[in-house]
């Protein structure tokens, strides 16, 4: 746990995902809303959404606090040259996961640190990709009737146990950035800022 009392760290964020992330592994920092519009542009690749909406998060909360340091961060699932956001009802999660059987789906997660007034302007993607096995319906409705809700992006939460069995591997770099934060870049980035952080 690194102490980061006095810093000013401001996570551009409504996901409780993200919150429990990084308060794994920093002790004191704000959440701000950014309320963006996550439309995307027409033609515009997974990797380019999730690094344009992790900025513009951070961007709208570094309006208002020049002085910290604001962290953005938003993931971008891509499926057969199709962008995912999040299914939101048990009905899309099911039909959106189902087309996964046997298939790989490319999980972009970008991430922004910036700070005007210091001069901090950091940015990173991760991806991940899930190959997902032949699975059944029968075993798609076990995960998704032990969801409380489907606000996750593509509907896919790994860290749950019924979710396990519906995938082969996982291939990426930090194994925690599926779910919305490349925590470990995230986290030697700040090393930086601060040296004396640990």
């Amino acid at each position: 746990m690194r102490n980061t009392n006095n810093k000013n760290i401001i996570l551009a964020s409504s996901s409780i995902h993200r919150k429990k992330l990084l308060e794994k592994y920093i002790s004191d920092f704000q959440c701000i809303n950014p309320d963006v519009n996550e439309n995307e542009f027409n033609k515009e690749t997974g990797k380019e959404l999730c690094i344009r909406l992790a900025r513009d998060k951070a961007e709208i909360v570094a309006n208002d606090n020049p002085n910290s340091i604001v962290i953005g961060s938003d993931q971008v699932a891509t499926f057969n040259h199709k962008n995912l956001g999040k299914p939101y009802t048990y009905d899309n999660a099911f039909k959106t996961i189902m087309s996964f059987s046997g298939k790989n789906v490319f999980f972009n997660t970008g991430v922004v640190i910036i700070s005007p007034n210091n001069g901090i302007d950091l940015s990173y993607i991760d991806q991940t990709i899930i190959t997902f096995k032949v699975f059944k319906n029968t075993d798609l409705i076990q995960y998704l009737n032990s969801q409380d809700d489907f606000k996750t992006t593509a509907g896919v939460k790994t860290e749950s146990k019924m979710f396990q069995q519906l995938i082969s591997v996982i291939t990426s770099d930090d194994e925690e950035a599926i779910i919305g934060l490349p925590i470990q870049w995230t986290l030697s980035q700040l090393d930086n800022i601060f040296p004396n952080l640990n």
